[in-house]
C-alpha cells in the first residue's frame, strides 16, 4: 500500500502544480506597473478636457444606441464565422473597405449636423479648464494693444 500511497502523493502534486498559476516573470512585473502611452496622455490637462467633452459629446448623441446594437449583432453574426473560417471574414472585411474607400460615405454626412453637438461643448470644456489668470491675462494684453488703422491715423495727423 506504500507504494500506492506514494504515486497517489506525486499524482496530487502534480495536479496541484499543474493547477496553480505560474510565478510571475521579471518582465511580466515591469509591464504591470507601466501605463500605456494613452493614459500617459489622457494625463495631460488640455487632452483630458477633450476626451471627456468627446466622451459626454458621444454619450448623448443619438446614434450611440444604433452603434451598440450593431456592435452587438456584429459580434453575434461575425464571432462563428471568425471561429469557423478567419480567412472569409478577412476577405468580407476587405471587400467591405474596399466598397467604403469607393463610396466615401463620410462625405454624404453634413459636417455641421455631425459636429454641431460636439464643437460647443468642446470649447466650452477647454474654455473652463484654463485658469481665469490666464484668461485676464489675454484679455489685458489684446485690450491694451491699439488696432493698426489707429496708429496709423495718429501717426499721420499734424500735431498742433
Amino acid at each position: 500500500m506504500s507504494e500506492a500511497t506514494g504515486r497517489i502523493e506525486a499524482s496530487r502534486a502534480r495536479l496541484l502544480s499543474a493547477m496553480s498559476p505560474p510565478p510571475p516573470t521579471p518582465a511580466d512585473h515591469a509591464g504591470a506597473h507601466a501605463q500605456p502611452w494613452l493614459h500617459r496622455l489622457a494625463d495631460l490637462p488640455l487632452v483630458s478636457a477633450v476626451i471627456e467633452s468627446v466622451t459626454a459629446w458621444w454619450s448623448q448623441h443619438p446614434l450611440r444606441s444604433v452603434a451598440q446594437v450593431a456592435n452587438e449583432a456584429s459580434t453575434a453574426v461575425f464571432k462563428p464565422l471568425a471561429q469557423r473560417n478567419p480567412l472569409a471574414l478577412v476577405l468580407l472585411a476587405g471587400t467591405i473597405g474596399a466598397g467604403l474607400a469607393w463610396a466615401r460615405p463620410w462625405r454624404w454626412i453634413f459636417r455641421s449636423a455631425l459636429f454641431a453637438g460636439l464643437v460647443p461643448q468642446l470649447a466650452s470644456r477647454v474654455v473652463s479648464s484654463l485658469p481665469i489668470e490666464s484668461w485676464m491675462t489675454m484679455a489685458g494684453a489684446s485690450l491694451s494693444r491699439q488696432p493698426p488703422a489707429s496708429r496709423a491715423a495718429r501717426a499721420t495727423a499734424p500735431t498742433a
